[in-house]
């Protein structure tokens, strides 16, 4: 690009992107963030990132110039996986080296304690970049390339371009599926899962032991990889048609499954880990016996982590949120859950 292509020069863009709760959970990749298995989630309302790039030309530059802070705290190794994240757009963004980024980044919940913060933060940053595309080009960059972006970052940030139900990965039942990018839920959604909850019960705060980086890539030899490819194929086919017919019974019974197959793989991998900790399974049980007590609908899922993520529909809210502020609480750090639910997507402020 030369000088005359820039329509504006310098300003600012700030973005709020949410996490995602995945349903059935991509596990394994290869090449350049190409899922091993499709995966289907739901974005979240409260559990975002929120990010912010102040961006200036710099003549005659020819490499890439940018200063990096989470919560106001350089993050040195958070700045070396950019510079691969920006090698892997550049061509999409071909001004990136002519520009000075100042990105200044903050969540609203912990940050790798096994709530997807990597999807959010490589949302986050994805939109705030084709927004000052646009700006200093006047080109709108699509959602799909936006999706794709993200992905380059963080496999499961494509998904957290969109609000709502959403999908990731080639599958022979969702037409015009996709690997490089995710896209919404064409079913039709039942009421009972269009204003879904999820508490975030936070067993721990702290930083994981292994990052979901490392889980990647220790399914490439693992001796359950092809088994867990045909399950997540079959589970996305059961759990669109409880979605669409509005089975919470079905919905519970793949929901749980997905989680607990997730952590199984983590286990017998080699070597193996687990992230789960005491309080975790006592979670679980408690709402197991809950559920099996009340009747009332509600389950479990559990992302890379220690933490439990209560699933239950707007209808139970009061219900399920007694429960888990009178009898969970005491297994989270600090008695913290956070009550969110299914959110509409990005927001451009």
């Amino acid at each position: 690009m030369t000088k005359t292509n820039f329509i504006k020069t310098e300003g600012r863009v700030s973005v709020s992107a949410p996490s995602n709760i995945a349903i059935v959970k991509y596990w394994g990749k290869k090449d350049i963030q190409i899922p091993e298995n499709p995966s289907i989630s739901f974005s979240l309302n409260n559990a975002i990132t929120q990010t912010s790039i102040q961006y200036k030309r710099i003549p005659l530059q020819d490499t890439f110039s940018y200063d990096f802070a989470f919560e106001n705290i350089t993050n040195k190794a958070f700045e070396k996986k950019l510079v691969t994240f920006f090698n892997r757009i550049e061509n999409k963004l071909p001004w990136l080296k002519s520009f000075y980024l100042n990105i200044q980044s903050s969540n609203t919940f912990p940050h790798s304690s096994g709530i997807a913060s990597s999807a959010s933060s490589y949302a986050a940053l994805a939109i705030a970049l084709a927004k000052i595309h646009t700006q200093i080009t006047a080109e709108k960059l699509s959602i799909p390339i936006i999706s794709e972006m993200a992905r380059l970052g963080s496999g499961s940030a494509c998904r957290s371009v969109y609000g709502a139900w959403n999908t990731w990965g080639e599958t022979p039942i969702i037409n015009g599926s996709s690997n490089k990018y995710a896209q919404p839920l064409k079913t039709k959604i039942h009421p009972n899962f269009q204003n879904i909850h999820d508490s975030i019960l936070l067993v721990s705060k702290k930083e994981k032991s292994v990052s979901s980086s490392v889980g990647h890539q220790l399914m490439e030899n693992h001796p359950y990889k092809e088994g867990r490819i045909r399950q997540a194929h079959a589970n996305m086919k059961l759990i669109t048609e409880a979605i669409e017919q509005g089975n919470w019974t079905s919905f519970t019974e793949i929901t749980e499954l997905e989680a607990l197959s997730l952590h199984g793989l983590m286990m017998s991998s080699t070597p193996s880990y687990c992230l789960l900790e005491p309080n975790s399974l006592a979670i679980i049980n408690k709402i197991r016996d809950f559920r099996k007590e009340t009747n009332i609908d509600l389950c479990f899922t559990i992302d890379a982590g220690p933490n439990i993520h209560v699933l239950y529909p707007e209808s139970n809210k009061k219900q399920v949120q007694e429960f888990i502020d009178g009898d969970l609480g005491k297994f989270c750090s600090d008695n913290t859950a956070i009550h969110d639910y299914i959110g509409l997507g990005p927001k451009i402020n």
